[in-house]
């Protein structure tokens, strides 16, 4: 026989209690039952724990050296039971985030910010790279979350679409377009565009729709940040076609927003690996990464 959990449970009830009876009434069990778990228990280890010294049950010098290990083991059960208690309810853990640039300037930041302080004991990472090599550190396991621009393929990787985002056109409050309630395609005949790059899908698409229009691609300055390029506008370079996530950031330092027409399409998607479970943790986050992305406009 080995020792188990009920014949230390009744041994240290015993030690705490003074008395079989007083053991039993507190582990809502019977007299003989405690005593014959004790029983066991000094059958298992080989000597006394217990002896009877004017009508009173004591522990030997053996069972209070015992007790001493076993009162060191309680207390490490303790704390694997405690510490399972705080997994259980999400409140400790490490959550590894990696994100393409235009999330993570504002708008990642505000969520984790207050899913950290919702969660004292979680503590969390965020890591800024190209969508093109996210989906590899995804992959790798090296992040539980990536936030990348779509499309994207990749074995090893769950992707499931977080937003998709209509392009608005930023510009200064003093713009001629800024009246507008929309810019159309062809509003943008002879406005000097800040562009994101030959490579970039964005401008791909935009050049598309231009062309469409018969509108000219009007470009001066390049550059694959949005951020950056909005940052060329405020500069008066010209106006920049941008993801709602990073317009809105710099609408706090006077930029502006109008939706373009017809729409340039900001396919973000939400990269997990795919052969490990997503834990609470990461399911709760996108939760309230959703619900952050649905207050901005153009969005969702």
């Amino acid at each position: 026989m080995q020792i188990s959990h009920k014949h230390l449970e009744a041994f240290q009830t015993v030690i705490r209690t003074g008395g079989f009876t007083k053991a039993a009434r507190l582990l809502r069990t019977s007299q003989p039952s405690v005593s014959r778990m004790i029983r066991q228990l000094q059958d298992i280890v080989g000597f006394p724990l217990f002896t009877r010294v004017d009508g009173h049950t004591v522990p030997t010098a053996e069972g209070l050296l015992f007790h001493e290990e076993v009162e060191r083991s309680f207390l490490g059960l303790d704390k694997v039971l405690h510490r399972a208690s705080q997994i259980r309810e999400r409140r400790v853990g490490h959550l590894r985030i990696v994100s393409m640039p235009a999330l993570a300037q504002t708008f990642l930041p505000r969520v984790m910010s207050r899913f950290l302080r919702e969660r004292p004991g979680v503590t969390a990472s965020l890591q800024v790279q190209r969508s093109e090599t996210i989906a590899a550190s995804v992959t790798t396991q090296q992040f539980d979350i990536g936030f990348a621009m779509l499309p994207f393929e990749r074995p090893g990787l769950e992707v499931s679409l977080f937003d998709r985002a209509c392009g608005v056109c930023v510009m200064p409050p003093s713009h001629p377009l800024a009246h507008k309630p929309f810019v159309e395609a062809k509003d943008l005949r002879g406005v000097s565009l800040v562009g994101s790059g030959p490579n970039s899908l964005i401008q791909l698409a935009l050049e598309r729709v231009l062309n469409d229009a018969g509108v000219p691609y009007d470009v001066q300055i390049e550059t694959p940040i949005t951020a950056v390029a909005c940052q060329f506008v405020i500069e008066g370079a010209g106006i920049t076609i941008a993801d709602p996530f990073t317009a809105s950031a710099f609408h706090q330092v006077g930029l502006i927003s109008r939706p373009l027409r017809p729409e340039v399409p900001f396919n973000f998607g939400a990269l997990f690996p795919s052969n490990v479970s997503r834990s609470n943790l990461v399911l709760e986050f996108i939760a309230l990464a959703q619900e952050y992305r649905d207050r901005i406009p153009n969005t969702g």
